[in-house]
C-alpha cells in the first residue's frame, strides 16, 4: 500500500466515513473539525513513526498538505 493509500485509510477511520477523495479538507469534510484534527495527526505518527510538530499539525487542512508533511518526515 502506498503512502497516499494508507493516509486515506486512516482518513476513512479518523473521520468515520467510508471512502475519501484526495480532494478532502477542513471545508468540505463537515466531520473534520479540530478533536479529529488531533486524532488524525496521532494516528499518522503512530502509523508512520514519527513526530509531528505543532506548526506542521496546523498546516495539514487538506490531503496534499498532509501527504506533503508526511513525505517530508519520511
Amino acid at each position: 500500500m502506498n503512502l497516499e493509500d494508507r493516509v486515506m485509510a486512516i482518513m476513512c477511520q479518523v473521520f468515520e466515513v467510508d471512502k475519501v477523495t484526495p480532494d478532502i479538507s477542513q471545508k468540505n469534510c463537515e466531520r473534520w473539525d479540530s478533536l479529529r484534527h488531533l486524532t488524525l495527526a496521532s494516528e499518522l505518527e503512530e502509523a508512520f513513526d514519527i513526530e509531528l510538530e505543532p506548526e506542521e499539525i496546523a498546516e495539514m487542512v487538506d490531503f496534499s498538505h498532509v501527504v506533503e508533511t508526511l513525505q517530508s518526515k519520511l
